[in-house]
């Protein structure tokens, strides 16, 4: 049952992302148009990193179709930026489809467009960890959202979303929403990163994501043993992961008045990505010890990873694959 509900809303999905520009677009000039939902900016408190407790501020819009309420549920999406964006760029996914009545949370990712805490790729012990919470907020959880960045005044629970009687682990879960998840790019990795850790995602649907962030920023096509991954180093996208840098660091120094700490060390990066980049700079190529933790993050996002040979051999530098796939099990 779970599996087929799946299926269905992944098609859903994938038919009106396509048409989101259309539909957004679609009414004619001058024409007066009430629309079928409301929208409202509220802030998360999130809990993240490896053990659960470094505190991070998530700005989102959340948007409900006129009618939905704890009689009259609806099926959810969440969904994010790509990598230098904000919820605002979600603009139009959550208008097209809050008027066909799914509820919408379209949220800033850590580290970018007015959300706290530094950019760590994607990775499961923080993306992850924040998307779970989101969707805990969408299964009616309170004590999650707020109206304030403080965190100060909090928000009635939110009981419009259909809850489904068990996770993709076969367990009962208090707070499971009826939801996917839908992005592009940055957007789109961070999908993984929520399935992997959350079983209550019912359904993912990343678009021009990477499979493999190492090859994506250092490809090599010699020497390869399986898939992408080579025992020869790439030359490193320098002027690329350079742009992104900036980019990312830009964004810090803009939300540092909220969130100082995001300036502290690598600038509104983990320092693992600095580290990387200048290692970068100077030798041509990424080294083992800078890109094992992608590996590490691909480990804990896709269980049948082979961290153990991929890192087995500091002498060699090889690239993980890392499979395009919905939650494995959907």
């Amino acid at each position: 049952m779970r599996r087929s509900r799946a299926a269905a809303l992944s098609g859903v999905l994938a038919l009106a992302a396509a048409s989101v520009a259309a539909a957004v677009g679609g009414a004619p000039a001058g024409a007066a148009t009430t629309p079928a939902y409301t929208v409202r900016t509220l802030h998360f408190a999130v809990k993240t990193g490896p053990t659960g407790t470094q505190a991070c501020d998530i700005i989102g819009d959340l948007y409900t179709p006129k009618g939905a309420t704890a009689f009259h549920r609806v099926p959810a999406i969440l969904t994010t930026n790509g990598f230098g964006g904000s919820k605002d760029d979600q603009a139009g996914i959550g208008k097209a489809f809050a008027s066909r009545g799914y509820a919408v949370l379209s949220y800033s990712g850590l580290g970018f467009g007015g959300s706290g805490c530094k950019i760590t790729l994607d990775d499961p012990d923080y993306d992850g960890r924040a998307a779970s919470q989101l969707v805990s907020f969408l299964g009616g959880a309170a004590g999650i959202a707020f109206s304030d960045a403080k965190h100060t005044a909090p928000i009635a629970r939110f009981r419009s979303v259909v809850q489904d009687a068990t996770d993709h682990a076969g367990r009962h879960d208090s707070y499971d929403p009826r939801v996917g998840m839908i992005g592009g790019s940055y957007g789109g990795e961070v999908q993984f990163a929520a399935a992997s850790r959350d079983p209550r995602v019912d359904t993912i649907v990343p678009l021009i994501t990477w499979n493999d962030l190492s090859y994506a920023l250092g490809p090599n096509d010699i020497a390869q043993t399986h898939g992408v991954t080579t025992s020869t180093p790439g030359a490193v996208k320098l002027t690329w992961g350079a742009l992104f840098s900036a980019d990312g660091a830009l964004g810090g120094a803009q939300g540092a008045q909220g969130d100082p700490s995001r300036l502290y060390g690598c600038p509104n990066f983990a320092t693992f990505v600095c580290t990387a980049l200048a290692a970068g700079a100077t030798t041509g190529y990424f080294q083992p010890s800078d890109v094992c933790p992608v590996a590490a993050r691909l480990s804990r996002a896709l269980p049948d990873f082979d961290q153990d040979s991929y890192a087995a051999d500091p002498r060699r530098e090889r690239h993980p694959v890392q499979s395009q796939r919905s939650h494995r099990d959907l």
